[in-house]
């Protein structure tokens, strides 16, 4: 059995003193992380003229610039180099995989904090805040919690909660609390995402996480997490609806939600219109809610020709994109899944010869595989001095 450590002063922790909880409790310590002081770092790419940073033209301008981060990556030969974009051009670090459940929960028996520990501390030791991705995700989950009972996984969502926040509670400005709650092919009622919460649990289990993470962490902001709204098609309407909906229930019941995560990984064979996805975010902030841009990219696997031209391509559109999001202050985030092409997830082995028909490595980052700018680099900062100051700027 894991030891129990939790406080029991709080309406659901109590829950949490049954020993079935005890499968998802583990003991923890304060891990001490006190920020400190950014140190500057030495930039290779820039010439003389070329001083500037994105993390830098973001605060500028009042927006939090950051990008989804691996501490696995900082043990691979590019790893100096990998920690040098991030203590270059970010102000803040998203955690790619830590912190989701089948790397904390790989069994019934075992919480696993090494590397959620470690990416903590160089969020620390860089000066960096931190977006903590993610609490709960219907989706990518251990089988053994596919076997639980509707009993088990309540005090499962609750305990993992408790454990997750109150080991890193104040060490992370915002959370996703629940990630990607939709999914129309699932055809449930509202098109929320099957599985193992919902299951059990129904709508319920978003409402719920998101009151126990406000009871643990008062201080932090609460994202409610959610993908391919973008697209101009069938699929981005039936998200937009479905998520507007959602989260107008949960504001009904009076749920913390803070703000909306919009993940925005842009497909290239894909039809966009920007404008009119700016007015489904207006959306959501006439709501009362804040919105940040989570996790984006561009998947270049339908532009071709050589690679200066897909560049050019992949560069024009994170601008035609970031010229109408930017454009409203309530979007108060802009976070890159990964900085380079030697990190994201489209180089991953496991998808065996790539995104590309042509084999070709994918180009979906500001930086290329040898960790040097590219076109979307120079597309990104030009949108950050075209924005509005969020600091001065009036809704109107």
């Amino acid at each position: 059995m894991i030891k129990q450590t939790a406080k029991t002063t709080l309406t659901r922790r109590s829950a949490l003193t049954s020993s079935t909880a005890a499968l998802a409790l583990s003991p923890f310590i304060g891990t001490g992380l006190a920020k400190t002081p950014r140190k500057p770092v030495a930039d290779s790419n820039r010439g003389a003229s070329d001083n500037e940073n994105l993390a830098a033209l973001a605060a500028q301008k009042g927006l939090a610039f950051g990008a989804s981060f691996a501490v696995h990556e900082l043990d691979q030969p590019h790893g100096k180099r990998y920690a040098e974009i991030y203590q270059r051009d970010v102000q803040l670090i998203t955690s790619e995989q830590c912190l989701k459940i089948p790397i904390l929960r790989p069994d019934a028996h075992v919480l696993e904090f090494a590397p959620a520990d470690r990416f903590f501390a160089f969020a620390s030791e860089n000066g960096l805040g931190v977006h903590g991705h993610t609490l709960i995700w219907d989706d990518y989950l251990p089988n053994w919690i596919k076997t639980l009972s509707g009993v088990e996984i309540d005090h499962l969502l609750n305990a993992h909660i408790l454990t997750v926040l109150e080991r890193y509670a104040g060490k992370a400005e915002t959370w996703d609390v629940v990630n990607e709650p939709i999914a129309p092919w699932d055809k449930n009622p509202g098109n929320l995402r099957q599985g193992p919460f919902y299951a059990h649990l129904g709508e319920d289990y978003i409402s719920n996480a998101f009151r126990l993470a406000r009871e643990i962490d008062p201080k932090a902001k609460l994202l409610l997490n959610e993908a391919q709204t973008e697209s101009e098609d069938d699929n981005g309407a039936t998200f937009r609806k479905s998520l507007l909906a959602l989260i107008k229930r949960q504001l009904d019941k009076g749920v913390p939600i803070d703000g909306i995560g919009l993940q925005c990984h842009l497909q290239s064979e894909r039809q966009y219109d920007f404008p009119r996805f700016a007015a489904f975010v207006q959306e959501i902030i006439d709501l009362g809610l804040e919105v940040q841009i989570t996790e984006l990219d561009v998947n270049d696997s339908a532009f071709s020709g050589p690679i200066n031209k897909r560049d050019a391509q992949v560069a024009n559109l994170y601008a035609q994109f970031l010229k109408e999001i930017l454009s409203l202050p309530e979007v108060s985030s802009l976070v890159l899944w990964q900085l380079s092409d030697a990190t994201s997830w489209m180089a991953d082995p496991g998808l065996k010869n790539g995104l590309r028909k042509d084999k070709t490595p994918s180009r979906p980052l500001p930086y290329d595989l040898n960790f040097k700018k590219k076109p979307a680099w120079h597309a990104i900062a030009g949108a950050l001095r075209a924005m509005p100051d969020r600091r001065t700027a009036k809704k109107t």
